[in-house]
């Protein structure tokens, strides 16, 4: 599960792609301000496979199949089991054709005490940027691109905290995953592996990251004293996904 990350230095995460993919990248000024609490809706800059090769588009977070447009209730879906990805009709067809890289340096999870929602960063070792396993859809029927990020089991240390974690992927494995040619099973499955424990870092973080509207450096404050007992305001979302 994947609902809310943080892309506070985008020139740098997305240098470490540029690098990954041996192609300049340049994200659009309006792209370069810190985001601290990005969430479902935002749109936020992706590399994706183009005309002329790997470029930094803007898509929409919680992607919506074509074949669902015209649907009344209409759904987005933040994530995509990778398990399920490769044969589910929602996923089928973007996960052979259409993967992406999500640029980020850290996301979050929830730790639940009673009434209180205690929010966790994790990030690489040494707060390095690296990409989410992404797929996305194109725009149409009024709606832009939209992307969701690939989940997997959880290793050692984010299960300590949720049953599902983002498939994250460092620079040396970027270039095998972004294009549009279909992967052979031995490499999605190797792609889509829990990301080793022993090479992330986790700390806790302010509650003020709690409100989805909330952006700044203050989300990764140091967090409160647990004996401040005011629930929190806005419950995190848990899909199920």
């Amino acid at each position: 599960m994947c609902v809310r990350y943080t892309l506070h230095d985008v020139n740098e995460a997305i240098a470490v792609i540029a690098m990954a993919l041996a192609r300049k990248l340049i994200p659009p000024p309006s792209w370069v301000d810190p985001r601290y609490n990005i969430t479902l809706t935002n749109t936020v800059p992706v590399a994706a496979s183009g005309s002329g090769g790997a470029e930094i588009r803007g898509m929409r977070w919680g992607f919506i199949p074509t074949f669902q447009r015209k649907v009344e209730d209409l759904r987005m879906w933040p994530n995509a089991k990778a398990e399920k990805a490769q044969k589910s009709p929602t996923w089928r067809d973007a996960t052979k054709h259409r993967r992406c890289l999500v640029p980020a340096n850290g996301f979050y999870e929830w730790e639940t005490v009673g009434s209180m929602k205690y929010p966790h960063l994790f990030t690489l070792k040494d707060a390095v940027p690296f990409a989410f396993a992404g797929i996305w859809e194109p725009a149409g029927d009024g709606l832009p691109e939209t992307f969701a990020i690939l989940t997997t089991q959880p290793n050692s240390l984010v299960g300590k905290f949720h049953d599902r974690m983002p498939v994250l992927l460092p620079a040396d494995r970027m270039a095998r995953w972004i294009g549009a040619d279909t992967l052979e099973d031995s490499v999605f499955a190797e792609l889509t592996q829990p990301y080793p424990p022993e090479r992330m870092a986790e700390r806790e973080v302010s509650r003020y990251l709690n409100k989805s509207s909330n952006q700044g450096p203050e989300c990764h404050g140091p967090p409160e004293p647990r004996n401040l007992k005011k629930p929190d305001s806005e419950p995190q979302m848990d899909l199920g996904i």
